[in-house]
């Protein structure tokens, strides 16, 4: 009824998942320049809206968002166009599932803009119902809400006179 099995089978499934284990300890690590998405606390983002040169963009997004997905890619190439001019983009993941919600995306994308995972605390704080959201803010205060996926020229538009309010 029940047919044994070779002796040289069992040995040759051994010594496979033997290899197999040793080659996945040597897979290369991730580079040390990838842009990590991590936590960041109601005073952190208190510290990050004080900035006293540019306004900032400050980008309310989740993983699972198609209108944030859309607008992401846009997001990155304005950062190319712009960062040496002095603009600043930040997101703020709102992701149930924390940081690892939103870095594969953050991978997949090459998203070099800072990303960090501020969840329920963040949402609540700032009364969040609806992303993307994207905050204007300049020396700690909120100038502007943009509700909503926006598109490149929208976009752009935007970014030019945030920068004419950049100190010379």
């Amino acid at each position: 009824m029940y047919k044994r099995i070779p002796v040289c089978f069992v040995v040759a499934l051994m010594c496979m998942t033997i290899l197999f284990g040793c080659f996945q300890d040597e897979a290369p690590s991730p580079p040390s320049n990838k842009n990590l998405v991590v936590p960041i606390d109601i005073a952190g983002i208190e510290a990050l809206m004080e900035t006293r040169d540019c306004p900032i963009m400050l980008v309310a997004m989740a993983a699972w968002c198609a209108p944030c997905r859309a607008e992401l890619p846009i997001l990155q190439k304005m950062h190319e166009k712009y960062k040496d001019k002095g603009l600043r983009i930040i997101g703020i993941s709102l992701d149930v599932g924390g940081p690892s919600a939103m870095q594969p995306l953050v991978d997949q994308m090459g998203l070099e803009f800072p990303v960090y995972w501020g969840g329920e605390k963040v949402t609540m704080k700032y009364r969040i119902s609806a992303i993307p959201l994207t905050y204007i803010v300049k020396n700690g205060e909120i100038l502007e809400k943009i509700l909503g996926q926006r598109g490149e020229d929208f976009i752009e538009e935007k970014i030019i006179s945030l920068l004419d309010e950049c100190k010379k």
